[in-house]
């Protein structure tokens, strides 16, 4: 698929998110070289009933044609993974200065990220949350979970305030068996509360990944003229010539990613910094890149 076809502003207005998601993983799995089904530990393990969208490189031919039966071969790999998404909702995720806002590019993330656990028969959930947990879609490995998923996604507004460190303490509490976490959120928060949060996760043994979300302006303020900024999440507002802001503004910004950055690395959390101009097909590639060295 060629690269605009993942472009997020473009796949935002077709406006469907089961058929950007599918657009998205079906377009990047051609252009791998290496197929996500192979690779880790393939083990046989069992059967189960086709469904369609299988993919029939997992058809058990050799059962089909002793039993007339349609069957998928599980491997261990494919059974042992339990992946949960955790997307923040909060009204800090609404802001862009493009054609996309942060919780838009989250949810179809998101939606491409489940199609893909899906596809390779693992569990997965999603957990919406902003000062706390709003919904929770236990993980399945089911095909019936992506419309789940999206049914939850397509319905999601935000609002209300941050609170991340909290949220990840809850959800640590809540999630008891061992799996992969998928943290996607702007992250704005008290980076040690983010690090506590994260290292509860790690000391349950799961394994974590921060795709921390932001917007091209957040990253490299643009402005050249008086502009009136507003807290996302509060009433505050003030009018300010920006260039006399950039300079300090651009080194706080880069001292926030580094820090979260370098919270992650010495947890041995995988983080990706996400911009709402990236393609989907550069995370698709990091969780890729991730399950093969939990495997």
């Amino acid at each position: 698929m060629a690269l605009k076809f993942l472009d997020p502003p473009g796949l935002a207005r077709v406006g469907n998110m089961e058929l950007v998601a599918k657009q998205v993983v079906e377009g990047f799995l051609t252009g791998r070289h290496r197929s996500p089904y192979h690779g880790f530990s393939v083990e046989y393990l069992d059967h189960r009933p086709y469904t369609p969208g299988d993919d029939m490189r997992a058809m058990d031919w050799k059962m089909l044609a002793r039993s007339d039966k349609y069957q998928i071969k599980l491997f261990e790999d494919e059974t042992n993974l339990r992946a949960h998404i955790l997307l923040d909702c909060s009204e800090s995720m609404a802001f862009k200065s493009g054609e996309v806002d942060k919780l838009t590019y989250g949810s179809y993330l998101a939606a491409a990220l489940t199609y893909l656990l899906i596809r390779q028969n693992d569990a997965v959930g999603l957990m919406l949350f902003d000062t706390k947990v709003r919904s929770y879609i236990p993980p399945k490995a089911h095909p019936s979970q992506f419309r789940r998923v999206l049914q939850a996604l397509d319905g999601v507004k935000p609002g209300g305030e941050t609170d991340v460190g909290s949220v990840l303490h809850e959800a640590a509490d809540r999630i008891k068996r061992r799996g992969l976490i998928i943290l996607i959120s702007d992250l704005i928060d008290k980076e040690a509360h983010i690090a506590s949060g994260l290292q509860h996760f790690r000391h349950n043994n799961h394994e974590v990944m921060v795709i921390h979300t932001m917007d091209d302006a957040e990253l490299n303020f643009p402005y050249d003229r008086i502009t009136r900024f507003k807290d996302m999440e509060g009433a505050g507002k003030v009018v300010a010539n920006p260039k006399s802001l950039r300079k300090r503004y651009l080194e706080r910004i880069k001292t926030f990613t580094d820090k979260i950055k370098s919270d992650c690395f010495e947890r041995k959390i995988g983080y990706s910094l996400a911009p709402t101009t990236e393609p989907y097909d550069r995370f698709l590639a990091a969780y890729l890149d991730k399950r093969s060295r939990i495997g």
